[in-house]
């Protein structure tokens, strides 16, 4: 039997052997030749024209053009309206026709269908970008005006977050579309935007509320007419423009109203629907493989379709739209692109309203930066901050998982952000050596993203956190500039260490410029030059009060090790005797999130008197409840944020020698070092004591405090933009 139902199956494909043929031969040529990684871009000059296929409604026509006409009030550059009535009588549209006489009405008496409507309405654009309005939808006053900024010169669509009329329907329409994994069948959603303000990336735009570049829509919309005449069209656009290389966004701020009435529904009957929805999403995956399986199966699953379907996809130019669509679409994911990410992993942020032109800073991080959860993070966070109304910057971050919607209020001082994930960390493996990090955090994702990003963004500067990253230079084009931020140095100076000494030094010798965070570290690098910008904090001395009694504070997230083995050692050696002496003394320990599980494993950190806080916190209040803080570590490189943090609260901080590291000489009054972890006990019990000496030595030397402020951090990082991008004797 089942013999006999393969037989009937070849023979219902007869047909369809040039489409058979097509997607095998796009598989196997995307295979073999992979083709560089594409990166579309496109000028575009100013003017808007709005699309609206309209086909029996005409009062809710009359209500959409309405709020259309207000939102394009708001829009200072040429418009054009192209009103496409099709499948109604012109004669119902008289009275719309005299209150709008400068748009452009288009009436044709045959049904069209959906792609057919935009086809016509296409025809007649004279504008570089257009806005495809469905005859339902209603534009805030606003929403044109929110989407124009993003317009950059790498993008195909802008798409409106969408709301319905009836706020009580539950939000299955949003504008921001994703799909689910699914080896059966293609199978596309929207996703629940939340609070989010920012753009982010978006799979396709939704054919009722999108504005796209003209030039490529018109390709797209021409190919997809093998969906006609409804659904699927929009997702087809979506999936090939990110092919080429296009960016497509959802912008969250954009907003249109969605008063919904079914005009398929009035056309055709629920079975016609269905069937016609099944033959698009097949033709959808056929044409871009989207459920990975193998081609026969695909095949298979069109020879059992209902014998209409299958008459409607078959032709020799249907096979070769599917040819070409499919082959782009193979070739991007053998490229790096990953459209189960794109949701997820790109944010964007509005063109600048001001033509000045900015410096160019693309950040590179092998570590999930936003929120701050330790302070390297937090050092990047606070000089972007300070510095994105002069720099455009942008940022690569790896980890993409840990990033989230918290992390939006620091991504909205980047200009784009892509993040990746996939270097190939395993849980509970044993920390390699740094020759092995650097191979494994520089790993190919990464690096071929990087090369994307820098065609993509063009950026004046690449800048390059932690030595983790620092082979990303090795073979690096001459342009653009690029910048080592080194948060530690790891150089060691021994004879036994000489061979990774080498390999540092080597990979280091490949940027432009090297920037470093403390003095000692500057002077491991000799004769590398560097330039000292050290480690700051913001400064909370402007609400200083004298500190309490009974407190101890360490913001040491676990996720640094030394942070861990520091307050382990401190706990064994320092705190019995300060318990000892003071019994009602408790410690807080800000651990961040990966201590909850140390904790539940180590009792030393669930002993009485400690507070474990496992989350990610501000520490300003916890340091304005602390008596001091505390910095035992050992081994580190780089400078402490934790220690300046304390002092610009007006707090003392009691820290190892190591761990005073980058302002033991500063003569900073409220810094107490010692020369180990051990010897805390002895520094901390006298401040206890003496409150009125501990209050004084919180207020001491506040002048040289000045320069260790984020402002004047971000000062220096000006500077060194300014040397590092100056015109030099050949490019003046």
């Amino acid at each position: 039997m089942s013999r006999l139902r393969l037989l009937a199956d070849a023979w219902r494909l007869l047909p369809h052997l040039p489409l058979a043929a097509a997607i095998c031969a796009a598989d196997a040529w995307a295979r073999l030749f992979p083709g560089p990684r594409r990166a579309a871009r496109a000028a575009g000059a100013a003017g808007i024209s709005v699309i609206v296929p309209e086909r029996g409604t005409p009062d809710l026509l009359a209500e959409t053009l309405a709020a259309l006409e207000c939102a394009l009030a708001r829009v200072a550059e040429p418009q054009q309206v192209v009103v496409v009535v099709n499948g109604a009588e012109k004669s119902d549209y008289s009275a719309l026709m005299q209150r709008w006489p400068g748009y452009e009405w288009q009436f044709h008496a045959g049904a069209l269908g959906y792609n057919g409507a935009i086809q016509a309405g296409l025809a007649a654009v004279r504008h570089d970008w257009t806005y495809l309005l469905n005859s339902d939808m209603r534009l805030a006053e606003d929403a044109l005006e929110q989407l124009l900024p993003y317009r950059h010169d790498y993008v195909f669509a802008l798409t409106s977050q969408i709301f319905f009329a009836d706020p009580a329907r539950r939000r299955e329409e949003t504008g921001w579309s994703d799909f689910h994994e699914n080896p059966e069948r293609a199978e596309v959603y929207e996703r629940d935007p939340g609070a989010a303000r920012m753009a982010r990336g978006n799979l396709y735009p939704g054919g009722g509320s999108s504005l796209c570049r003209t030039a490529p829509l018109r390709r797209y919309v021409a190919d997809s007419r093998d969906y006609s005449p409804f659904y699927w069209e929009d997702a087809d656009w979506g999936a090939r423009a990110w092919s080429e290389g296009w960016q497509l966004l959802f912008c969250p701020a954009s907003h249109a109203h969605h008063h919904h009435r079914g005009t398929v529904k009035r056309y055709y009957d629920a079975a016609e629907v269905e069937r016609i929805i099944n033959r698009n999403e097949l033709l959808f995956d056929l044409r871009h493989r989207w459920t990975r399986r193998h081609p026969l199966r695909s095949l298979l699953r069109l020879a059992r379709s209902d014998a209409q379907s299958r008459r409607e996809l078959r032709g020799i130019g249907l096979a070769l739209r599917a040819l070409r669509s499919r082959l782009a679409s193979e070739r991007a994911r053998r490229n790096g692109l990953r459209f189960d990410r794109i949701t997820r992993d790109r944010w964007y942020a509005p063109q600048r309203g001001d033509a000045r032109r900015r410096p160019r800073v693309l950040l590179a991080s092998p570590f999930a930066l936003f929120p701050p959860a330790h302070g390297g993070a937090r050092r990047i966070a606070e000089l972007v901050t300070r510095l994105s109304d002069e720099v455009d910057f942008f940022l690569l971050g790896d980890e993409a998982s840990l990033y989230g919607e918290a992390s939006e209020p620091w991504l909205q001082h980047f200009r784009g952000v892509q993040l990746v994930e996939g270097r190939g960390d395993q849980a509970g493996e044993a920390a390699l050596d740094l020759p092995a990090r650097l191979q494994r955090h520089a790993w190919p994702g990464l690096r071929g993203e990087l090369a994307a990003l820098i065609t993509r963004w063009r950026p004046d500067l690449v800048q390059v956190e932690f030595m983790e990253l620092a082979l990303l230079a090795r073979g690096r084009p001459a342009a653009p500039r690029w910048l080592l931020a080194l948060h530690d140095v790891y150089l060691d100076g021994r004879a036994s260490a000489a061979a990774d000494d080498a390999q540092q030094r080597a990979a280091i010798a490949a940027y432009d410029a090297v920037v470093v965070c403390s003095e000692e570290d500057a002077a491991l690098l000799t004769p590398q030059p560097a330039t000292l910008i050290g480690n700051g904090a913001a400064d909370r001395r402007a609400g200083y009060q004298p500190s309490p009694d009974g407190l101890l504070l360490f913001m040491g997230p676990f996720r640094y090790a030394q942070n861990l083995a520091g307050i382990r050692a401190f706990l064994d050696s320092a705190w019995p005797a300060l318990r000892a002496e003071f019994p009602d003394l408790r410690l807080r320990i800000l651990g961040g999130v990966e201590s909850a599980a140390i904790a539940a494993e180590d009792a030393r950190l669930r002993q009485p008197g400690v507070e474990l806080i496992s989350a990610f916190v501000d520490p300003a209040p916890h340091l304005a409840e602390c008596s001091l803080s505390i910095n035992p570590q050992i081994d580190i490189r780089g400078s402490s944020i934790k220690l300046i943090e304390s002092l610009l609260a007006g707090r003392c901080c009691a820290s190892s020698a190591d761990g005073a590291r980058g302002f033991a000489g500063a003569g900073l009054g409220g810094l107490v070092a010692c020369t180990d972890i051990a010897g805390l006990a002895a520094a901390i019990a006298p401040l206890l004591r003496d409150r009125a000496a501990r209050h004084a030595r919180e207020r001491a030397n506040w002048d040289i405090l000045d320069n260790y402020t984020w402002d004047a951090m971000a000062q220096r990082q000006r500077a060194c933009y300014q040397a590092l991008l100056a015109p030099t004797d050949s490019t003046a």
